[in-house]
């Protein structure tokens, strides 16, 4: 598909990811701070292991960009999950462009004679994860000796024989929510360029990959999963979860929340269960609780406190459904459990 909101005769902006690092290639994270005359924003690389990196970017541009992917390497394996923005996948001498579309997990493959971009369109806010992966390094101990044709074909020889047709198009998977609240939780951009940091959000994108690997699985070999809301009410729907995830201490409910979105109550609840697996009630509460428990764990508040900072009027209330969550009272939990520093704490 031709998109009129880039004119392939006209020269792009071009950033080139194989160049950008420069003479910080020994340290593990780099951050490339989008030019004035380009827009605003930054471009965050984390080298997590030998071909395994992640790129994430979070901008806002004047005009119409090229980000050049790693075309020195012909073997990498790009899975771009677009939380907002206009984002296109381009081959070189070809006119054929991809979108990569919003909430959904497109997988880019490389081609030996062909280089490949993705453009980027201004004037939009654009959140991008990129999880860049060697296929000659990263499955190298999952690639089989044996030809297939003479084994027993398994789980894993049918996914790389699928990634390996990906050298000349863009798949797209399903809409999945669940994806931008995964990429959320990990924090990229706050995370320091220290081991143990490092380790910590290696694993974490090693748990993004392997959703997304079988998510493309599925859709393959099992069924592709659908939604009845557009990609606008789902934007949505991500967006108000990200309010009450950022502010707990409001009183929310379904009729503000509502008035904010634009949704219904029907679409506002058919939403949340299609992105977290509840209702809009319980998401609600169970942040809260989870927060009280971040809270308890790494500060020196006390119960009331804490109640009062998780947005719930009622102290009785609060005791009563984190009893029931954790297994003891708040005030037991408070007192015996070690207090721990800031760190990642993400739900798996």
């Amino acid at each position: 598909m031709n998109h009129s909101v880039f004119s392939l005769s006209k020269t792009l902006e071009t950033i080139e990811l194989d160049h950008l690092r420069g003479s910080e290639l020994k340290s593990h994270i780099y951050d490339f701070n989008i030019p004035n005359q380009l827009g605003k924003g930054i471009i965050r690389f984390l080298k997590l292991d030998l071909g395994f990196r992640v790129v994430v970017l979070d901008c806002i541009l004047k005009t119409n960009v090229q980000l050049n992917l790693y075309n020195t390497n012909k073997k990498f394996l790009y899975f771009a999950y677009c939380t907002e923005g206009h984002v296109y996948h381009k081959f070189s001498n070809e006119v054929k462009i991809s979108n990569i579309e919003e909430l959904s997990l497109s997988i880019v493959g490389s081609n030996k004679d062909k280089d490949s971009s993705l453009l980027l369109k201004h004037n939009r806010p654009i959140k991008l994860h990129l999880v860049c992966i060697d296929q000659s390094v990263f499955f190298k101990e999952f690639i089989p000796i044996i030809p297939l044709e003479k084994q027993a074909v398994s789980k894993t020889d049918e996914l790389i024989k699928a990634l390996d047709k990906l050298n000349d198009y863009v798949y797209n998977c399903a809409i999945n929510l669940k994806f931008a609240e995964q990429l959320r939780a990990l924090r990229p951009l706050e995370v320091a360029d220290e081991f143990i940091e490092l380790l910590d959000i290696k694993s974490y994108y090693l748990h993004v990959l392997s959703s997304y690997l079988n998510e493309f699985y599925k859709e393959l070999y099992v069924e592709r999963s659908s939604s009845k809301l557009n990609t606008y009410e789902l934007q949505q729907i991500r967006k108000a979860s990200e309010f009450i995830t950022d502010n707990l201490e409001h009183q929310h409910s379904i009729k503000s929340l509502c008035l904010q979105s634009g949704l219904s109550p029907a679409k506002l609840q058919e939403g949340f269960k299609s992105m977290h697996g509840t209702t809009v009630s319980d998401f609600i509460r169970n942040k809260r609780l989870e927060k009280a428990e971040t809270l308890f764990l790494t500060t020196d508040h006390n119960v009331s406190e804490v109640v009062y900072m998780v947005g719930i009027t009622s102290r009785s209330y609060f005791c009563k459904i984190f009893k029931a969550k954790y297994g003891c009272s708040p005030s037991y939990f408070r007192k015996s459990e070690p207090k721990q520093t800031k760190g990642l704490k993400i739900e798996r």
